[in-house]
């Protein structure tokens, strides 16, 4: 496990308080996901730095506390003790479903707000609660709504028009919880159930398996940097049919084999934010998925403690919702002096991200637009936007 801290010092703070207001984050920084965990990382302590160059959270500067959780649920349980013991009030975690579910129930029975830049399981819709608080937020939607729109790619006649469908996924809780979602939303029928686990030495058995039954379609819940062993094998054999991904897997270049592949992908339109947010992190460009997510998870922490007045898990975790949608003063990337000075007036805030608009539910969840992409002629073609109506009429169904 390994441990890092980060405390900005480029502002002037207030004079009421040396205390820094400590946050933590969560991330995997080594094994399969190491680059997606390092730039949310990035992403945070670039959040730190702008809030401490606006003279930090309440006249207090930031400080960031790093627990490198390695993608695993025990490693990220016993990292987030040192952080309770650090006296973070907030966290920027976990990245997969697995780690955040194990954290959850922790951070809410002591009062630390977590927020997730990546974990999409539909069960954290419900968790982190405790004493009539919501400990648990993230800035993703749930994957109730991905799993929403890969039926529709899967079932529509314009798309895949599928009667028999594979469903592969990746191993854990994110996959699980995915795959089911999505078997559950299909109208064509899922002839086959298949997991896998992406350190295994070989794929050429799994993807046997998942064309067993001959389905006339795969869809495919996997995430960056764990789904590529899998390809390659599917890419080697002699079976052809097309897969539909879950987010983020349209990445770098594009291999013959995935020609009419789909995908269902969070809305890809940039904000401003995303542009101010690259354009501080140009050495490390192009950004990871969720990268901005992070950014967004930690300013939204900030903003929140803030507007309350107090720097506090419960203080956090009450203001995340009035800070983050309505019809307040807008703020965004790199905006916190924006921010106090609108607190100061007693206005209301509206964060506009880097990530999204990241107007978050009574769940503190966003809902967010999604895309259908579509490979042809090895590029990338969006060919459908599904707007958060679209969701919230239950997917057209």
């Amino acid at each position: 496990m390994g441990l890092g801290s980060l405390s900005g010092c480029v502002g002037t703070f207030g004079t009421e308080s040396g205390e820094p207001v400590r946050f933590g984050a969560m991330l995997p920084v080594s094994g399969s996901l190491e680059q997606v965990g390092t730039h949310g990382k990035r992403a945070a302590e670039q959040a730190v730095e702008d809030i401490n160059r606006a003279g930090g959270v309440l006249g207090r500067p930031v400080e960031l506390t790093t627990v490198d959780t390695e993608g695993s649920a025990s490693v990220a349980t016993d990292g987030y003790a040192s952080l309770a013991d650090a006296g973070v009030v907030g966290f920027v975690g976990g990245l997969v479903s697995d780690v955040s579910l194990a954290l959850a129930p922790k951070a809410a029975d002591d009062a630390v707000m977590e927020m997730s830049p990546a974990s999409t399981n539909p069960r954290l819709s419900d968790a982190g609660r405790a004493d009539g608080r919501k400990f648990f937020g993230r800035t993703v939607p749930s994957d109730s709504l991905q799993a929403t729109a890969m039926a529709k790619i899967l079932d529509a006649p314009q798309y895949v028009d599928a009667d028999r469908v594979a469903v592969l996924t990746v191993e854990g809780a994110f996959g699980s919880d995915l795959g089911t979602a999505l078997g559950d939303q299909l109208d064509a029928a899922v002839v086959t159930e298949v997991s896998y686990d992406p350190s295994a030495d070989g794929f050429g058995g799994v993807v046997d398996e998942v064309f067993a039954d001959s389905p006339d379609a795969v869809g495919f819940v996997s995430v960056p940097g764990q789904e590529g062993g899998v390809l390659d094998a599917y890419g080697a054999s002699d079976y052809e049919a097309p897969w539909v991904f879950s987010a983020g897997l349209f990445d770098g270049e594009i291999p013959p084999h995935y020609e009419g592949f789909y995908s269902a992908s969070l809305s890809s339109v940039r904000t401003d934010g995303y542009f101010h947010l690259t354009q501080r992190l140009s050495d490390i460009a192009p950004l990871q998925p969720y990268a901005a997510n992070a950014y967004d998870a930690l300013f939204l922490m900030a903003t929140a403690a803030e507007y309350a007045g107090e720097a506090t898990g419960p203080a956090i975790a009450d203001a995340l919702q009035a800070v983050s949608g309505g019809t307040g003063h807008t703020v965004s990337v790199g905006e916190f002096d924006r921010v106090r000075t609108l607190v100061d007036a007693g206005r209301e805030l509206n964060y506009q991200g880097a990530s999204s608009g990241v107007d978050l539910t009574e769940a503190l969840e966003p809902l967010s637009s999604y895309l259908v992409e579509r490979v042809h002629n090895g590029s990338v073609e969006q060919v459908e936007l599904l707007q958060r109506q679209f969701f919230e009429s239950g997917g057209g169904r």
